[in-house]
């Protein structure tokens, strides 16, 4: 898929990490305000969700160019325009979901982060034995698009690049099994996916320098927030 705006791209890789970091928080404030009919905002109104300084906020926005007017403020709609497209949102990804459990894709599909930042879920591809609808459509807003297991039981990972080559998906979430993970990024890599958000568990190491990969290691954040409990000594915590 080509970039909506190239300037976009070369503006997001002038970003200092920390502002990049910070961006979906950003994008995901100002929408909040927008269903709240809030169109106008102040730097110290962003630094206080943000949990940073004014300062920092005026910034941090800097780099975008020309957003914000002293005395006024910021338009809430023109900066999360701005901000959702070096994110990207405008260019419409499409993603795929693979695990070996219809559960886990159901559960996050359901929560429609993909549909409301922009990223189009076309397929989930899992190795259940059956099929696996939505239980609730008018909840979930969710069409019938799970791909059941073949008779000739290939994994979840090998039908979805597949479908990911033939399709041309950008992004892949990847749930699969440990041991299937670096055979599952090969084949996803080969297929031309751009990133991976990998639930595994295990970290994907690829030479592909041209795919992005998250890693949501779940054990090591528990730990982290266990680490983070301990040392704040609250009160009634076991030792």
């Amino acid at each position: 898929m080509e970039k909506i705006n190239s300037d976009n791209e070369n503006l997001y890789k002038a970003l200092p990490t920390a502002v990049k970091e910070r961006l979906p928080k950003y994008y995901r404030t100002l929408r909040t305000l927008i269903g709240d009919d809030i169109l106008r905002t102040r730097s110290a109104d962003l630094a206080r969700f943000m949990k940073i300084t004014p300062s920092q906020v005026r910034q941090d926005f800097s780099y975008l160019g020309g957003i914000g007017n002293q005395g006024y403020g910021y338009n809430v709609k023109d900066l999360y325009s701005a901000i959702g497209n070096v994110i990207g949102i405008p260019n419409n990804y499409s993603a795929v979901i693979i695990c070996r459990r219809a559960g886990f894709a159901l559960a996050l599909a359901s929560d429609q982060c993909f549909s409301t930042r922009g990223v189009n879920l076309k397929k989930i591809f899992t190795d259940d034995s059956g099929d696996f609808t939505p239980p609730d459509p008018d909840k979930y807003k969710l069409p019938n698009i799970a791909e059941r297991s073949t008779a000739n039981n290939d994994p979840a990972y090998l039908r979805a690049a597949n479908y990911c080559r033939e399709n041309r998906i950008d992004i892949a979430v990847l749930a699969c099994d440990k041991s299937e993970t670096d055979a599952a990024a090969i084949c996803l890599a080969d297929a031309d996916i751009k990133g991976i958000w990998n639930f595994s568990g295990k970290e994907i190491e690829t030479s592909k320098k041209n795919i992005c990969i998250t890693d949501m290691n779940m054990p090591d954040i528990l730990l982290g927030l266990c680490c983070e409990i301990t040392n704040k000594n609250i009160p009634g915590t076991a030792k």
